[in-house]
């Protein structure tokens, strides 16, 4: 048995061992020591500077949108608050979300399936706060905070909302919508492209119209802030604001809406009167190239997409045949019947095809050179009207004398004349969806396969069938540009930068495309032409209007489509014209154009509303409207 004081003889190595132990206790301690010196003191203000870092973040601050004015002033785009529901994900339980979102629906009347969709599809921090339900009104807004006990996670915001408005101030979304546009959110697709121009996720963005193509102008810079957020990420005060957010330019429109209420009006009378769909009034000053007016019918309400148009709302817009969402006068192409005489009179004068003084024999029927016996084109009045020279001829539009013009003329030159009064290419009109239209030539005839235009082609060429589409801003610019004496003018829709108030201060200089390469002499020609036009009563009682000038223009029936069951083609009703002080005189400052799509009455429509249009913007006391049905006066029926 081991005698127990044997393992005393361990206690001096035991001592030694524990003395070891604090010694190196010591040197850990006095590490650890020297480590808390170096982090509390010599780095202290460093490690300081990276806590607050990570307390604070720097926001975006948004600008005011640019106002828009019409010509004379009054705003007719404007920013006006709104109220918002949005929703912190974050604090929102999983359990809780479809009874949120439920009674969210019942309070705003939103859709729950486009809420759910856009929980859905949000990418970004649970943290932030994500827009639901925008342009609420004050009381639903109040509704919805008076449950805020049972809606986790939800705020109320005050966000501005694009309004439109008339000519007396009164929210109008449809008067203007064609021209003015509107705005809507950046989507997910956009904001790929959008971010390196400094766009935001849900940032409001021009959509259409002038909104859309001067959204640069319009969208103002972003200020920043400098704020502290809480260790659950949630902002908690501002602590500095490091640039202030810059609003958008003020822009004014070369539109007035008195005017554009005006030519709208006349419009939609004679729409309804002869059942048409689809129409287009445009107003322009030739010596400018400002537009006046630009409607478009049918038409949408720009407001309901700036609060946020409902999928349903939407598709019926799409649905509808009419396409009441495209600008027809810059978007949709049209044969331009007799209204295209011009190109063909300028083309044949510039040639030497003929002259003024020239008679043409006219007939009941042409016959298509080359073509067997009996292939003909009618003249419109299936008789002919014997001998005419061109004036007495573009007056009484006589097809048969315009057809030996452009056949004696030619397709390709004949094609070059029309480009330089504007056909066949873009005007450069700052409004989204412009068309180049379609002039026949070698060049096109090639691109369709063949080796030339056809003969048959090339006549009805010269009266603008067939081959030809042009939209109405380019009809009535070619116009123009016989008024002011031979300059093509760039139209416009703004016409310079304004003050909060809608007075001018910065006015955008008229741009001329190019003086035309036509003779003096051929201009004014054409200016008696059209004025001729109206004298002669072509244009029925337009003529006896009392106006402040010699009112001169041109009408225009263009065919299109498939034969009806009675064996005639629909067709188009087109009128354009100009108010100079005097015949040929260069200095009218108001032109018009109407277009009106498949009317097949037997007046013509588009006459018509540029009539009672004129009598309206004049003021004139007389009603000379003819009901296009039957040609009674409208005050007799």
């Amino acid at each position: 048995m081991a005698d127990l004081n044997d393992r005393l003889a361990d206690l001096p190595r035991s001592g030694i061992r524990f003395a070891a132990f604090g010694v190196v206790a010591a040197a850990l301690l006095a590490v650890l020591a020297l480590r808390l010196f170096q982090v509390q003191v010599v780095d202290g203000r460093v490690y300081t500077e990276r806590v607050a870092a990570d307390r604070t973040v720097e926001i975006a601050v948004p600008a005011s949108r640019g106002l828009l004015f019409d010509r004379l002033g009054r705003p007719v785009a404007v920013n006006v608050p709104a109220w918002t529901v949005s929703i912190r994900p974050a604090d929102v339980p999983d359990a809780d979300r479809g009874r949120v979102l439920a009674l969210l629906a019942d309070l705003t009347g939103a859709d729950v399936r486009v809420m759910e969709a856009r929980l859905d599809s949000y990418t970004g921090s649970p943290l932030d706060v994500l827009p639901l339900v925008r342009g609420l009104s004050r009381e639903t807004a109040l509704l919805v905070a008076e449950s805020a006990g049972h809606l986790p996670g939800t705020l109320i915001e005050v966000d501005p909302v694009r309004q439109y408005l008339d000519e007396t101030g009164a929210p109008q979304g449809d008067l203007l919508a064609h021209v003015i546009g509107y705005t809507g959110r950046v989507d997910s697709t956009e904001i790929t492209t959008l971010a390196a121009a400094g766009y935001l996720r849900d940032d409001v963005i021009g959509k259409a119209g002038v909104e859309a193509s001067f959204e640069e102008q319009l969208s103002g810079t972003y200020g920043m802030q400098l704020v502290e957020r809480d260790a659950s990420g949630r902002m908690v005060k501002v602590l500095e604001t490091l640039r202030e957010p810059r609003a958008g330019t003020n822009l004014m429109l070369t539109i007035d809406a008195s005017t554009q209420r005006l030519a709208t009006q006349a419009l939609t009378w004679g729409m309804e009167v002869a059942g048409v769909s689809q129409g287009v009034t445009v107003v322009m000053n030739p010596q400018t190239g400002e537009i006046l007016a630009m409607v478009s019918l049918p038409t949408y309400d720009a407001n309901a997409f700036a609060s946020g148009i409902s999928a349903e709302e939407f598709e019926v817009y799409l649905d509808d045949p009419n396409l009441p969402l495209r600008n027809h006068a810059i978007s949709d192409i049209y044969p331009p019947g007799s209204i295209y005489k011009l190109v063909t009179s300028v083309a044949a004068l510039e040639e030497g095809v003929t002259t003024a003084e020239r008679e043409w024999p006219t007939y009941g029927c042409y016959q298509i050179p080359g073509a067997p016996d009996g292939q003909c084109l009618f003249d419109w009045n299936r008789a002919g009207f014997g001998p005419l020279g061109l004036v007495d001829a573009f007056a009484k539009s006589s097809d048969t004398f315009f057809y030996q013009l452009a056949v004696e003329t030619g397709i390709d030159r004949l094609a070059a004349w029309a480009g330089e009064l504007g056909f066949g290419e873009l005007s450069g009109i700052r409004l989204p969806g412009e068309e180049a239209g379609i002039i026949a030539s070698t060049d096109w005839a090639r691109q369709q396969g063949r080796s030339g235009v056809f003969t048959g082609e090339l006549a009805q060429a010269g009266i603008g069938q067939n081959v030809i589409a042009v939209t109405p801003l380019q009809v009535l610019n070619a116009y123009a540009a016989v008024a002011n004496g031979g300059r093509l003018m760039r139209p416009t829709v703004v016409r310079g930068e304004a003050d909060a108030s809608g007075a001018l201060i910065r006015e955008y200089e008229p741009e001329v495309i190019r003086p035309l390469e036509v003779d003096q002499t051929t201009l004014h020609t054409m200016r008696i032409a059209a004025r001729e036009v109206i004298a002669s009563g072509h244009a029925y009682n337009i003529r006896d209007l009392q106006l402040p000038g010699a009112l001169s223009g041109k009408t225009g029936t263009a065919e299109f489509g498939a034969l009806t069951d009675e064996g005639t083609l629909p067709f188009h009703s087109w009128f354009v014209a100009y108010l100079p002080s005097a015949e040929g005189a260069t200095d009218a400052e108001l032109a018009v154009v109407t277009f009106t799509y498949a009317a097949v009455v037997p007046g013509n429509v588009s006459a018509e509303v540029v009539k009672y249009f004129l009598q309206l913007h004049y003021g004139l006391e007389q009603d000379l409207r003819l009901d296009p049905n039957d040609f009674s006066l409208v005050t007799a029926n």
